[in-house]
C-alpha cells in the first residue's frame, strides 16, 4: 500500500473512532436524567355567576368527566323564572283568538264582495271589509311574533338556570374543594375547586444548554416513574424550548405519556433515557 494511502486510511479510522466515541458520550449524557411527571393541566374551577353554593357533588380524589356537574349554586329564582317563561311560551290563547278572528273576517269579506258584485252594498262596506282583514292579519302576525319572543325568553331562562350548575371542563381528578355549601362564590374570588387533568400527563425535563440541538421534537424516550411498581413508559418529545434560561444555562423539554387508567399520579419524579435515533416510541 502506498505510504500516502496508508496515512489517509489511518486518518479516516481515527475520525470514525472519535465520532463513535462522541456518540457514546452523548448517549450517556441523555440517559438517566431526572424528570418530573405533572398533570396535563390544572384548573381552578370558577364561575362568572354570583350567588351561594347550594351543593358540592364531588369530593377530593373523585374522577370526573368533562361536562359532569360538580357543584350547584342556589337557583330558586332562576327556576321560578324558567317556569314562568315556560308557561308563557305554551300559551296559545291569543294566537288562536287572532286566527279565529281573521278566518271570520275572511268569510265576511267574501260575502260582502259577492253582495258588492250584485250592487247590494256600497263601496265603503267593501273597503271596510278589506281593511278589517288586513288589520286582523297584522294582529295575528303580532301575536305570532310575541309567541316567538316567549320561546326565546324560555330558552334564555333555561340557559340562565343551566349556568347555576358548575361543570367540569376536563376529564380529571378533584384535587381540592375550596368552597362548601352556604359560602358565596364571590367572597372567595369565585374559585370553587381545583381539577387536575391527568390523562395525558406531561413529562418535564431540564437539560444543560450544551445539549441544545441534541434533542428534537419526535425523538423517542423511555420514562421510568419513581414509584412502587413503576413501569417504563414510552413517549416522543412534544416540545423543545427555543430559548436558553440565562440564569441556569438550561432549556426545557416536554413529553406526554398516556394515563388512561389513572395509574400514574401527577407530581412524581421520574428518570428519562432519550433514544438518539428519532422515531415513534413504543415497546
Amino acid at each position: 500500500m502506498p505510504k500516502g494511502s496508508k496515512a489517509g486510511l489511518i486518518s479516516v479510522l481515527a475520525t470514525t473512532g472519535l465520532l463513535l466515541l462522541g456518540g457514546d458520550v452523548l448517549a450517556q449524557e441523555l440517559s438517566g436524567l431526572d424528570c418530573m411527571i405533572e398533570p396535563h393541566s390544572v384548573t381552578n374551577l370558577s364561575t362568572r355567576e354570583e350567588g351561594v353554593v347550594d351543593e358540592i357533588l364531588v369530593k377530593r380524589g373523585d374522577v370526573v368527566k368533562k361536562g359532569e356537574v360538580v357543584a350547584k349554586l342556589e337557583s330558586t329564582l332562576e327556576t321560578l323564572t324558567l317556569e314562568l317563561a315556560t308557561a308563557r311560551a305554551e300559551m296559545q290563547g291569543e294566537t288562536d283568538s287572532r286566527q279565529a278572528t281573521l278566518e271570520y273576517l275572511l268569510r265576511q269579506r267574501e260575502r260582502i264582495n259577492e253582495l258588492y258584485a250584485d250592487n247590494a252594498v256600497s263601496f265603503n262596506d267593501k273597503d271596510k271589509a278589506e281593511t278589517d282583514v288586513r288589520l286582523a292579519e297584522t294582529e295575528l302576525q303580532l301575536a305570532l311574533d310575541n309567541h316567538s319572543l316567549m320561546q326565546i325568553e324560555r330558552e334564555r331562562a333555561a340557559q340562565r338556570l343551566k349556568l347555576r350548575s358548575i361543570r367540569s371542563p376536563v376529564d380529571g381528578v378533584i384535587v381540592e374543594i375550596l368552597l362548601v355549601p352556604g359560602e358565596s362564590v364571590e367572597d372567595r374570588a369565585r374559585e370553587i375547586m381545583t381539577i387536575a387533568e391527568v390523562n395525558p400527563l406531561n413529562v418535564e425535563v431540564v437539560l444543560s444548554a450544551n445539549l441544545f440541538g441534541s434533542v428534537q421534537v419526535g425523538m423517542a424516550a423511555e420514562i421510568t416513574p419513581l414509584m412502587r411498581g413503576g413501569q417504563i413508559q414510552f413517549a416522543d418529545v412534544a416540545v423543545v424550548d427555543r430559548t436558553i434560561d440565562a440564569a441556569s444555562d438550561t432549556f426545557g423539554v416536554q413529553l406526554q405519556i398516556e394515563n388512561g387508567n389513572y395509574e400514574i399520579p401527577g407530581g412524581i419524579r421520574c428518570t428519562i433515557d432519550f433514544v438518539l435515533e428519532s422515531g415513534s416510541a413504543g415497546p
